[in-house]
């Protein structure tokens, strides 16, 4: 989800997510601080997938939360074949959006991820996944990037 949802004002599919588990877990009568434990970490998906540990060198208080941020990001590790169809993917999920602006709010979503230290919070994920999750952000962030480029000056030609 990779935050996306927010960034395009598009439904809150974490909030229903999030509802809907209580609803469950009150009807299963689930431990409180399992519910907590859940629902953080439903909510971090909508908040740009970041804890402490994604700054850290060495990894050393991982815990549920950050391999399950981890395998939600796991896409962005993928070879850059399966990257490229995942980022089409995306477009087609948001294709009611303007492409500037998609291209503009993407590419947002990318720097962030480029900022961090570190893509992923844990060791394993880090070991099998890190370097090639920086090469497809940083690929799809110039490519949005020029993208939303092309449209200005296109736009602007048109306007003279």
């Amino acid at each position: 989800s990779s935050g996306i949802n927010a960034e395009y004002g598009a439904h809150d599919n974490e909030e229903q997510s999030i509802a809907s588990f209580r609803s469950c877990a009150a009807d299963l009568n689930l431990d409180t601080d399992l519910v907590d434990s859940v629902v953080e970490m439903i909510s971090l998906t909508s908040s740009g997938h970041y804890t402490e540990e994604h700054d850290a060198e060495k990894p050393t208080r991982c815990r549920d939360i950050h391999y399950f941020l981890d395998f939600d990001l796991a896409i962005l590790g993928a070879n850059p074949v399966e990257y490229t169809l995942y980022a089409r993917r995306i477009r087609k999920e948001y294709i009611h959006v303007e492409e500037k602006e998609f291209c503009v709010r993407r590419a947002a979503i990318m720097k962030k991820f480029l900022e961090r230290k570190f893509v992923f919070a844990t060791r394993e994920f880090r070991q099998f996944a890190e370097e090639n999750a920086k090469r497809n952000v940083q690929s799809e962030y110039e490519m949005l990037r020029n993208r939303a480029d092309q449209l200005v000056h296109t736009c602007q030609k048109a306007d003279q």
